[in-house]
């Protein structure tokens, strides 16, 4: 594919410029004599950002499996709530216990070595499952298959800082990172709505011999309620368990299909870097990879963030995969619960789009806007949760809503933590402070679904811990030191750059008055 060079005005910065404004180290020797010798810009750094957001696509798709259509997997494998929780956790363990060795990986060995890796095993993950459909086997291929895939998702989940950081110049990065990052969040969200509408609801006839067959009661067909002397009926039989094991078999074909897609695309064309970098800080080497972690830990800022962006993204990822089992006790149905997680999700990557591009124009605000998005996540989950306890009226509309503003101001926060902790680190490398930050969301996640293997603890907790996880995150942010190293260093270099260039076309003009 041919790498075409855009054209690109410099930084611009409103009001009266001045270097001191901004918290960077003396920028003299890294100056070139021209912006343009060291710097570049490509059109194909737009396939590059889909191409790698599409691997986490098709990742998150397959990671959210099971949560979705818990009722049918239930029936059909001899699964429980339990089962179905604990398979989203082994891939949530998985990538915690891989993903700073392959952020190293990305490092050392570069972005496309490292994506198609894990475009390997994720379509390994996918095609273990599709062996048997027998229950026995299939709770055997399924765990594995949750593992492999939590180590396939470590680049996808992690290094979209990194990605947009070698590709993207630095007022696009923020939405670079928000379209990768983002990625995997649309990914869980399609999920909520494939799997219901491929893997129908179990269908059930009564089986009792004391009433004849007119008062058989079907319930949960296709997401409805059929009800006839439903009250009678003591026996119900499953019906449709082989349309379910087909439907199943086709949704676990459906996934391995588009992880060998991502592997083949990324074959033909997925380069490591562009010719040039894209800004002066991509052109600047990171900090050694072990020093850069020794940085980080001793990085008080960054923890700060770290911890609010995790808690609260990682106890809604999971809380949402398992909405189903959230909602069953009031009378949600399997697909009314699929749509929501569905809104939830897509309407979260929608506004997480949004306010990256408002980053990226009024430049280092982040935490203003995060503290706003936070505020909202509180109110909003505050309504969820007095519903399900039926504090106020329940109404499914209401619990829609509140359902999706859940998603809008939690999902909306997610790139601008990417790009935060890449700026609170730096000169660290963004694949560290990527992973750091994904790995202690999976953590966060982890603890939420080991809580579900507690006996008899039901559902109410779930709403209370996203509400915690919202509340400690607000005050962390309060307490962060607002500072932007990575892009104040752009901001200067392009600045002087450009008088540069200015003053030295007006001495040519000087020089040559013709």
């Amino acid at each position: 594919m041919e790498e075409k060079k855009e054209e690109r005005q410099p930084l611009l910065v409103s009001g009266e410029f001045k270097d001191n404004d901004l918290l960077v180290p003396d920028t003299e020797t890294l100056l070139p004599d021209s912006l343009d010798t060291i710097t570049g810009v490509y059109r194909c750094r737009w396939y590059i950002i889909i191409l790698f957001s599409y691997g986490s696509f098709i990742q998150s798709v397959g990671w959210n499996t099971w949560g979705p259509i818990t009722e049918s997997a239930e029936v059909t494998f001899q699964w429980s709530d339990s089962d179905i929780g604990q398979l989203v956790n082994y891939a949530n363990i998985a990538f915690i216990l891989t993903v700073l060795p392959f952020c190293y990986l990305i490092d050392v060995k570069g972005i496309r070595f490292t994506v198609l890796i894990c475009g390997l095993l994720n379509f390994v993950g996918f095609a273990v499952r599709c062996v048997s459909m027998e229950p026995g086997v299939m709770t055997w291929t399924a765990n594995a298959g949750a593992i492999i895939l939590g180590v396939g998702g470590t680049i996808g989940f992690a290094a979209p800082a990194k990605v947009s950081s070698v590709w993207f110049p630095s007022d696009q990065r923020a939405t670079a990172t928000s379209i990768a990052s983002l990625s995997n969040f649309l990914g869980v969200s399609l999920s909520f709505l494939l799997g219901p509408l491929i893997v129908p609801s179990p269908k059930y006839a009564c089986n009792d011999t004391n009433i004849n067959n007119s008062t058989w009661s079907h319930v949960h067909h296709y997401g409805h309620i059929w009800e006839h002397n439903e009250t009678n009926c003591i026996n119900k039989v499953l019906i449709n368990k082989e349309h379910l094991v087909t439907e199943i078999r086709y949704l676990m074909y459906l996934h391995a299909a588009g992880g060998l897609l991502f592997v083949l695309l990324a074959l033909i064309y997925f380069p490591n870097k562009p010719p040039k970098p894209p800004s002066p800080t991509a052109a600047i080497a990171r900090t050694q990879w072990t020093q850069g972690i020794k940085s980080i830990f001793r990085n008080h800022a960054f923890w700060l963030v770290v911890v609010a962006g995790s808690i609260s993204s990682g106890v809604l990822g999971v809380w949402a995969t398992v909405l189903d089992v959230n909602l069953k006790p009031l009378g949600i149905t399997q697909l009314q619960a699929g749509y929501m997680g569905f809104w939830n999700t897509i309407a979260g990557c929608i506004a997480g789009f949004i306010m990256a591009r408002f980053s990226d124009i009024f430049m280092r605000r982040m935490k203003a806007f995060l503290i706003l998005l936070f505020s909202g996540a509180i109110i909003s989950v505050v309504w969820f949760t007095a519903i399900c306890n039926k504090y106020i009226p329940f109404d499914v509309v209401s619990l829609y809503a509140s359902c999706i503003l859940i998603g809008i101001f939690i999902n909306a926060s997610i790139p601008l933590f990417y790009e935060i902790c890449a700026e609170a680190s730096y000169p660290v490398s963004e694949g560290i402070s990527g992973g750091i930050l994904t790995q202690v969301n999976q953590l966060f996640g982890s603890c939420f679904l080991l809580v579900m293997l507690v006996k008899n603890i039901g559902v109410g907790w779930m709403n209370w811990a996203l509400l915690g996880s919202s509340v400690v995150a607000l005050p962390l942010l309060f307490l962060f030191p607002e500072r932007y190293p990575r892009t104040d260093l752009d901001i200067v270099i392009e600045h002087r750059s450009s008088t540069a260039d200015i003053q030295a076309s007006e001495n040519s003009e000087k020089l040559d008055p013709s």
